[in-house]
């Protein structure tokens, strides 16, 4: 399994970057932070194409992880981020079952199903943005 999910956008980066909250919002997550993380690069004299980080969260599905297993605690919140790749738009999501994994070797069939269920919301966040024109 991969540690991410990415897609092309067919949005411009800056009409990606706009549209994160209403996405967001519809699939029951909130932004909790927006990360310039470009723009501080830039500012310590490093180069990089346009990239953002968003933090985001349900509140719903973080407090079941917290509830299930208190390791999760190091992989919250959820990242999406947005870059511009040469003539396009990438967004990508962090997919916290994978990294769940490695962080813990006994599994449960309940959090298997849990994790694919937060990982299924959040490659649709990342699919919407394909719809969004």
């Amino acid at each position: 399994m991969s540690l991410e999910y990415r897609v092309n956008s067919k949005l411009s980066f800056d009409e990606a970057c706009s549209k994160v909250p209403e996405i967001v919002s519809k699939n029951g997550f909130v932004v909790l932070a927006e990360i310039k993380t470009s723009e501080i690069l830039k500012s310590k004299g490093f180069d990089y194409e346009d990239i953002r980080t968003y933090d985001i969260c349900n509140a719903g599905y973080a407090s079941r992880a917290l509830s299930m297993d208190s390791i999760v605690e190091t992989i919250l919140p959820c990242h999406l981020i947005v870059k511009r790749s040469g003539n396009h738009t990438e967004i990508a999501v962090q997919l916290p079952g994978e990294m769940f994994r490695s962080l813990d070797g006994g599994r449960s069939e309940d959090v298997e199903m849990f994790l694919g269920e937060v990982e299924s919301k959040l490659k649709g966040i990342v699919d919407s943005f394909n719809l969004e024109e």
